[in-house]
């Protein structure tokens, strides 16, 4: 008399998933707390030069962490690295209160505090994906990365209007980020409950006990995976979309448009979306609709950039929608195409293309303005990278169905 989704159902939904996404997403709360971080670096006069490094140094860490921390984890518990990730990311949170403005060092030290959260983030977030793919049953990877991927959304959409109300409070950015720090109890809390799941590595110790040997293995499957153009899609929409969080609020200044609403309205969309839809996205045809998606995106990038005042919101939710969308179908195709054994790594690799667009976006933005366009222009650039997305994908879409005739 069941259904036949409510096995399904069951089966994604189990406690340790739903641990998981509370664990991840509390801990993303540390990342999404930074919205306000170059605007705090203008307030304590530090120079642009340094503030650009600053903002993105913190990414790029993770870009080049996540590979070793990929690798590393492979054979090992990762419940004490959780554990350490968690209290080295709120130490940092907790110290930015104690640093002197005024100090020649100051600078240098914060480059060194980001850099240090940047390499235990990597670490953090790599257990959390490893144990996520294992908790995701066959035939639901589309709808387990939809939800998942909430955990990234939540706080962006919650933490920068909730931080401007502390911040009437707190009085500055630093007390802000302490604030953000006592997140760590719960994650504690949760992780514990997770320890299981965390101290079961990926890699059984048996047979093959060459860490290398296995290393090269990996190497090898995931070169060969054919995903290289999904992989090129995804940092095309990445940089659409990390050049809109880093870039709207400039936009805005110039608009009139309201920073918060962008935030508020296109992050409630996607889990509006993913929670009532994530039911039907492994049934769609990812090849069908994401170059759809990817237009329609695009479309609503450009038109916050050009449109009237008006059309502001619409856009945005068009723009949520469509993201909405994008991600968990472009996930699945990772999922799905990769064996047992590159799963793991094919799926962290994803996530490198997130650090990778963090990472390069606010430099391109800083390059369009420096050529002495302005900030419709920055966010015309988000949308054409987003129009490519769809167009890698289609090109992938037309090379499998080639190689699938072929073989």
């Amino acid at each position: 008399m069941s259904t036949s989704t409510s096995p399904d159902t069951q089966k994604l939904l189990t406690l340790d998933f739903v641990l998981l996404f509370f664990l991840a997403l509390f801990s993303n709360c540390y990342l999404a707390v930074y919205y306000c971080f170059e605007q705090w670096l203008v307030k304590v006069s530090v120079d642009p030069h340094w503030r650009g490094l600053l903002l993105g140094i913190l990414f790029g860490t993770l870009l080049v962490a996540r590979p070793c921390a990929i690798v590393f984890l492979l054979k090992r518990n990762k419940l004490p690295v959780v554990i350490a990730a968690l209290l080295v990311s709120s130490g940092v949170l907790f110290s930015y209160q104690y640093l002197n403005p005024a100090s020649p060092l100051f600078e240098w030290t914060l480059l060194g505090l980001r850099i240090l959260q940047g390499i235990f983030l990597a670490l953090f977030s790599t257990s959390v994906v490893s144990v996520l793919v294992s908790c995701i049953p066959p035939g639901q990877s589309a709808r387990g990365f939809a939800l998942f991927s909430i955990t990234f959304l939540l706080p962006y959409g919650i933490i920068p209007s909730l931080g401007e109300y502390l911040l009437t409070i707190v009085k500055d950015e630093p007390h802000l980020y302490s604030l953000t720090g006592l997140l760590l109890i719960p994650c504690l809390a949760m992780s514990g409950l997770l320890a299981k799941r965390l101290r079961k590595p990926e890699l059984a110790q048996g047979k093959d006990t060459s860490f290398l040997r296995y290393a090269g293995r990996l190497a090898y499957g995931v070169a060969h995976s054919g995903l290289g153009l999904v992989y090129a899609s995804m940092v095309c929409f990445s940089i659409g979309t990390s050049t809109c969080i880093f870039f709207i609020k400039g936009l805005c200044s110039l608009t009139g448009g309201n920073p918060a609403s962008f935030f508020f309205f296109y992050t409630m969309t996607i889990i509006l979306v993913r929670i009532f839809g994530s039911r039907h996205l492994n049934r769609l045809p990812c090849y069908r609709v994401v170059p759809i998606v990817a237009c329609t995106m695009s479309l609503g990038v450009l038109t916050i950039a050009w449109g009237p005042l008006w059309a502001y919101i619409p856009a945005t939710i068009l723009y949520g929608v469509s993201l909405a969308l994008l991600y968990p179908l472009t996930a699945s195709v990772v999922y799905n195409r990769s064996t047992p054994r590159t799963r793991t790594v094919n799926s962290n690799l994803m996530m490198l293309t997130f650090d990778f667009a963090a990472l390069v976006s606010p430099m391109i933005g800083g390059v369009v303005i420096s050529l002495g366009f302005d900030y419709h222009m920055v966010l015309t650039v988000a949308g054409v990278m987003i129009l490519l997305c769809g167009i890698l994908f289609t090109l992938d879409g037309l090379l499998s169905k080639q190689r699938s005739l072929l073989f």
